[in-house]
């Protein structure tokens, strides 16, 4: 975005807080706060101090300790403790260096490598930073191979955050929109299959309607105007999927999320929208599909419905699991394709026949899944809300 003539860029020395008490301990998120007063003899009188910026001024360093991936099995097991019994064949499958020594994923480097990155651009504006639960949420992301038959998986072990995203117009069921940032899109997606029109379709036309308005008012600011335009852009491509796709439900609809370095297509390592996966927690299995993309520094995140089976108090507030304990399995290339409307059945029928080919335990119990999709009542029936061609096009 380029400066209007009214603007000007401060230059760092010159950015100041309007006068007020902040806490610094409470605005960096469970970050250890060492405050220090350090003086220095100055040959300088009061008024020839005063210009000198560097003779006042406030050094911010944030120290992060990279945390070592687990790899041994009793580091492993301290997270799950049912994991060994679960796969008693986990150590032959973790990869070893040439050395012999047990190896985690690049991708759990990357993980915290993007994790610094974003910190960097936190340490500007203090309150933002990670929470220690959100910075700390992975234990370990290891690409487990079964040499006996060759079946792949990611084993990812972290914490488990909300995700309420996704929309469908076809299936009758109740959206729950707990999380300010909910959007109607997933990732995994299939065309449309009944004129029932997507619930959030009304609610983005009046959003794209408005931002057109907005674009008429002759005051507008060159950052105003394209921020609206920007806005109505991102409105328009929202209409036109709204229009053609169905999309997971978060509340409806056992899934997990990845972020989307792990879902580079030239990366055999790496997993893709609809592999399936099953979730282990607390002497459990529950399965599930890789059904959205997460932000890239921050891992361990699942749909609402898979949240409340594990935790009933799960919601906008409340995540079922807070430290790295979860282990969540993802079996590499095995989606189904095209993607199609979720069917509980088969997924845990596919889910079962997979972590039986890696080697998992038989006697562990698996949760299953119910659909919550309700009859359209008669007189609920509508053709799909057609949406006029100039917001289209």
């Amino acid at each position: 975005m380029g400066l209007t003539a009214c603007q000007k860029k401060k230059h760092p020395a010159e950015l100041t807080l309007p006068r007020s008490k902040y806490d610094v301990v409470q605005m960096a998120n469970g970050a250890v706060v060492e405050a220090n007063v350090e003086t220095s003899s100055s040959t300088n009188t009061t008024l020839g101090t005063i210009p000198l910026a560097n003779d006042y001024r406030l050094q911010l360093t944030l120290h992060m300790a990279i945390p070592t991936p687990a790899t041994k099995i009793s580091d492993l097991a301290a997270a799950t403790p049912e994991l060994p019994q679960a796969l008693a064949n986990l150590e032959e499958m973790i990869p070893s260096s040439p050395q012999g020594e047990k190896q985690a994923s690049p991708f759990f480097e990357k993980l915290f490598e993007n994790k610094t990155k974003a910190l960097q651009h936190q340490l500007n504006f203090l309150g933002q930073l990670f929470p220690r639960e959100s910075l700390y949420d992975c234990q370990t992301i290891l690409a487990l191979n079964n040499k006996k038959n060759g079946a792949r998986a990611l084993l990812v072990q972290a914490i488990m955050n909300v995700n309420t995203d996704g929309s469908d117009g076809d299936r009758n069921i109740p959206l729950e929109k707990l999380s300010p940032c909910y959007q109607p899109q997933t990732n995994y997606r299939w065309l449309k299959t009944t004129s029932h029109p997507n619930p959030n379709l009304h609610e983005v036309e009046e959003q794209w309607a408005q931002a057109k308005l907005g674009l008429t008012n002759t005051t507008l600011t060159l950052d105003q105007k394209n921020k609206l335009e920007e806005q109505i852009k991102t409105k328009e491509q929202m209409l036109s999927e709204l229009q053609r796709w169905s999309f997971l439900i978060g509340s409806a609809d056992p899934f997990i999320v990845l972020p989307k370095f792990m879902l580079d297509a030239k990366n055999a390592e790496s997993a893709s929208i609809g592999d399936y996966a099953v979730v282990l927690y607390h002497n459990k299995l529950y399965p599930a599909i890789v059904g959205d993309i997460g932000p890239s520094a921050k891992i361990g995140e699942a749909s609402l419905r898979l949240c409340r089976a594990i935790d009933l108090r799960s919601g906008a507030d409340r995540r079922p699991v807070s430290a790295p304990q979860v282990t969540y399995l993802i079996f590499l290339k095995s989606a189904d394709l095209p993607m199609k409307t979720p069917n509980y059945v088969h997924w845990s029928e596919r889910c079962h026949q997979l972590w039986n080919e890696l080697g998992g335990s038989l006697t562990m119990p698996w949760h299953e899944w119910s659909s919550l999709e309700q009859p359209w009542p008669e007189e609920k029936k509508s053709d799909l809300v057609t949406v006029t061609n100039n917001i289209i096009n």
